[in-house]
């Protein structure tokens, strides 16, 4: 019997894997906006199907991961939200139906934001989170021609340490994503909130690393700055990068 949960509202609701190749696109049409997109993605532009089955795995193991939680917010599909993506990414645009499943699409929804979090190792929630009646994973080979293998070195070396440090005995925002032509509809508050209130009434804290033009919002969110981290850069990508590494202390919730 896994403890008490905050209800779904709304659009909101668990990711399944069948939501996996929408998911790709949204979250590539997103980190393009962000700097770490392009220090770990220098050859994004010529390799554009490598970074929509990146995400796609990156989410899909998250899915999978019972210490993981996927929320996902369904909107009204716009038809012309290719326009609102970078070019290399708007040239291999799948098609609608190619990325949203048939119930959803006959609808005229579609999946426009999407956030993965950690729980705690031996959290009394584990699995709980987990979707039903999925589909089994399907063959999707990351070929990773897009990303210079010491972007990705580089930051697990740097940052990966202070994420240990300052995120011990914390929940983490691993992952948020709104696909840009859903922006400054809420979404992201929408997931932001549940789990917040997901924190209350375990009474656990939170933290979330994420670049510079995520501050704002988590600290709109009542998140305190820990540190910024400084990760130098590289041959493909001379000049460094930052990453914001923010903490949000909670009281738990009295029954």
């Amino acid at each position: 019997m896994f403890p008490q949960a905050p209800p779904f509202k709304g659009a909101l609701r668990l990711a399944r894997l069948s939501d996996i190749p929408r998911i790709g696109v949204v979250a590539a049409a997103s980190f393009y906006h962000s700097s770490w997109f392009h220090y770990e993605r220098p050859y994004f532009e010529k390799y554009p199907r490598d970074t929509l089955s990146s995400y796609r795995n990156s989410f899909r193991n998250a899915i999978l991961d019972s210490d993981s939680i996927v929320l996902v917010v369904e909107d009204n599909l716009n038809t012309t939200e290719a326009s609102k993506v970078y070019e290399a990414l708007a040239g291999v645009y799948p098609a609608f139906d190619e990325q949203i499943p048939k119930e959803m699409l006959e609808k005229g929804k579609a999946v426009v934001a999407v956030a993965s979090f950690s729980l705690l190792p031996n959290s009394k929630r584990h699995g709980q989170f987990q979707p039903e009646d999925d589909p089994p994973p399907i063959d999707d080979p990351v070929l990773s021609r897009d990303k210079h293998p010491l972007g990705g070195k580089t930051m697990d070396e740097v940052l990966h340490p202070e994420e240990v440090k300052t995120f011990k005995d914390r929940m983490v925002i691993d992952m948020m994503v709104t696909h840009p032509a859903y922006w400054r509809k809420g979404h992201a508050t929408t997931i932001t909130d549940w789990f917040l209130e997901l924190a209350k009434l375990d009474g656990i804290g939170l933290g979330v690393a994420g670049a510079p033009m995520g501050k704002a919002f988590f600290s709109h969110k009542g998140f305190k700055e820990a540190k910024t981290v400084e990760i130098p850069g590289y041959e493909a990508h001379p000049s460094p990068i930052y990453a914001w590494l923010g903490l949000l202390d909670v009281k738990k919730d009295q029954a």
